[in-house]
């Protein structure tokens, strides 16, 4: 862990107090994000994704330990964080103003930028953040007549203005079409690789994890339970493998029998009248090479195979329910 990242977060903890006791919402999480890189944060509701994004935007104090922003501690910048290095975009807060201001898009993000003193040639920013997030079309329409999902492509239009070297995203696709989804995702893929931005992103997207992050902390009731690419992840959890076998010709029922006394074979079917065989065996207990090898000893000619990747959704479950997929 460098302090020279846009990001480091050492022993972070955030405890709640109330009336009825105590909760642990962060407990000890470390990790750092790199620049322009995509960190993606994800767990199930309750995890901490939200705490640890409102303290590293300076919004929040930790009850131990701290982060670091652009090698400055936010315990002591505060809300200055979100002044000088942070664009923050919280699902759970929709701009009252959007709803309510009847001005056009393209001067509501104009007029937004003025009052934030955002840099640069605003027009032209705010025009070109209309365009990547999808709503140029509709520049001239009221955000009040705007659907809830684009209020919040509008949302990250707006984040997009700030010349910010960092991007906290609480869920920014949370309720939106998969078209908007796309293009959002697009676009934040465009900013870290073109613009050199690091974007911190939690959600509980797992499609939205994989097409975007570089990199993925899972959290579960606080605690760091895995950093690591997706691809890493899958190869620390994820202990199965389905493998298809398509014959062009053969009795599948055959190859099903000797394939199930197979030690690394947990599970073999015959499907469409033993055409298709569905396997699930141990991680890289049976090679393609033996399994054709096999088909041909009992007459079977295969027409194709495949092994299905784990999804990150096996993944999740594996993570968050304890065992492995």
């Amino acid at each position: 862990m460098r302090r020279s990242d846009p990001v480091v977060v050492e022993g972070l903890t955030k405890v709640y107090r109330g009336r009825s006791g105590e909760v642990v919402a962060l407990n000890d999480v470390s990790f750092s994000v790199r620049g322009g890189e995509v960190f993606g944060v994800l767990g199930p509701n309750g995890a901490g994704k939200t705490t640890l994004s409102l303290i590293i935007a300076g919004l929040l104090e930790p009850t131990r330990g701290t982060a670091y922003v652009m090698g400055e501690d936010v315990r002591k910048l505060k809300r200055k964080v979100c002044e000088k290095y942070v664009a923050l975009y919280l699902s759970g807060y929709m701009r009252l103003v959007q709803s309510f201001l009847r001005v056009p898009a393209l001067k509501y993000l104009i007029m937004v930028g003025s009052i934030h003193w955002a840099r640069g040639d605003l027009r032209r920013r705010a025009e070109e953040a209309l365009k990547l997030v999808g709503l140029w079309e509709w520049r001239s329409e009221w955000p009040s007549r705007f659907s809830s999902g684009m209020r919040r492509r509008l949302m990250i239009a707006e984040i997009l203005l700030y010349d910010m070297p960092i991007l906290v995203l609480d869920e920014p696709t949370v309720h939106m079409d998969p078209a908007s989804c796309m293009e959002v995702w697009r676009v934040l893929k465009k900013v870290a690789r073109e613009e050199g931005r690091t974007i911190l992103l939690t959600t509980q997207n797992m499609e939205e994890a994989e097409y975007l992050c570089d990199r993925i902390l899972f959290l579960n009731r606080g605690r760091v339970v895995a950093i690591a690419t997706p691809h890493e992840l899958r190869e620390l959890v994820v202990k199965r493998e389905r493998i298809v076998v398509a014959l062009r010709r053969g009795d599948g029922g055959r190859l099903v029998e000797k394939l199930r006394d197979l030690p690394a074979v947990f599970h073999a079917e015959a499907r469409e009248g033993g055409r298709l065989i569905v396997i699930e065996a141990a991680k890289d207990g049976v090679a393609p090479a033996e399994l054709i090898d096999l088909a041909a000893k009992l007459g079977c000619e295969v027409r194709y195979l495949s092994y299905e990747k784990p999804s990150l959704s096996d993944v999740f479950r594996a993570l968050v329910g304890g065992g492995a997929a």
